[in-house]
């Protein structure tokens, strides 16, 4: 069937993973995050498309029984260097005072949102990004989610600040909500995959998040040149994906398409795909799917959620046991 599918008119083909055994040895293994989401951090400029990614971070954090964390980074009065140290400390202490008024007020009003769920509140005063990442890590956040918004015409004047900061620096994953999505389902995951040692602990990490929505995972390898691609490579990537994963909700996929992005968004569309997972790495010797400018462009015009995971922040070892 797969040397049929191979040669398909579609350039297609795809197969089910299941009934591993044993795991190959002399892996690198990455220092993933803990697939056990405990914490979420939501940042919020009580924007209603900040609403929309409080509305998945609660449904998030009920499944797999997570505190919540709302943040504000409130943004520091304007000040001079002629200004007396007391008159400064003065305006920011007035400026946290009326930020902090606006988070209790946002979650005074939105107990629908919240429902049973009892979120922690922060005030923080200073750049948002620096901010944040600094809280995630003194708050052991194990996931940020936070809202976007897509252009419109405009190239990415807003995502270029503080959403794009956050998912290029944090070493969390980050979930982008943008503000066209609803009633988000989490029944079939996307992950593009470039066949690196450490493809298996990326999808293990998110087959552990799918299971609480008993969800599909779609591995996709996207195959750039397919008049001259070696099937060998195709059967070694199934080959080692049967030895270190076992999951009867992970799918293979080997589309052809040229320009990842366009082929990343494709996919999604024609597979009902509920959100993209994306690992990035800035490093030249990753070529395409994992550099950070794919995973700009799909956060910036995807209507789906991404995840993202920095792999610049991960390091890895040789397990020689």
């Amino acid at each position: 069937m797969l040397e049929e599918e191979l040669h398909s008119p579609t350039g297609h083909y795809t197969t089910p993973m299941s009934n591993n055994k044993t795991a190959v040895k002399n892996m690198r293994k990455a220092e993933m995050p803990s697939p056990q989401i405990n914490n979420i951090l939501v940042p919020t400029d009580f924007s209603e498309n900040a609403k929309k990614a409080v509305k998945i971070a609660v449904g998030i954090a009920e499944k797999h029984n997570a505190g919540l964390l709302l943040v504000h980074a409130c943004h520091m009065p304007y000040t001079d260097e002629h200004m007396p140290p007391a008159m400064m400390q003065e305006l920011i202490l007035a400026q946290q005072s009326r930020c902090e008024i606006q988070m209790g007020e946002f979650v005074a009003t939105q107990k629908d949102l919240f429902g049973k769920l009892v979120p922690n509140t922060k005030v923080m005063m200073g750049f948002a990004a620096e901010s944040i990442l600094s809280l995630a890590h003194t708050e052991n956040i194990d996931l940020i989610i936070l809202g976007t918004q897509g252009v419109n015409g405009i190239e990415d004047k807003l995502f270029g600040t503080v959403t794009w900061n956050i998912i290029k620096r944090s070493d969390i994953p980050v979930m982008a909500i943008p503000d066209v999505a609803n009633d988000i389902q989490f029944k079939n995951i996307m992950i593009p995959f470039e066949g690196t040692a450490y493809d298996a602990d990326i999808i293990q990490y998110l087959l552990k998040f799918a299971e609480k929505y008993n969800a599909v995972v779609h591995a996709v390898h996207f195959i750039q040149d397919a008049p001259t691609y070696n099937k060998g490579v195709i059967d070694k990537l199934q080959n080692k994906f049967r030895k270190e994963i076992d999951a009867e909700k992970l799918q293979l996929h080997f589309p052809a398409e040229k320009n990842i992005t366009e082929g990343i968004k494709k996919f999604a569309s024609r597979n009902q795909i509920d959100m993209i997972s994306m690992v990035t790495h800035n490093h030249g010797l990753f070529s395409t799917i994992f550099h950070m400018s794919v995973t700009r462009n799909i956060a910036l015009y995807a209507q789906i959620p991404l995840l993202a995971y920095n792999m610049d922040r991960v390091q890895y070892e040789t397990d020689n046991d």
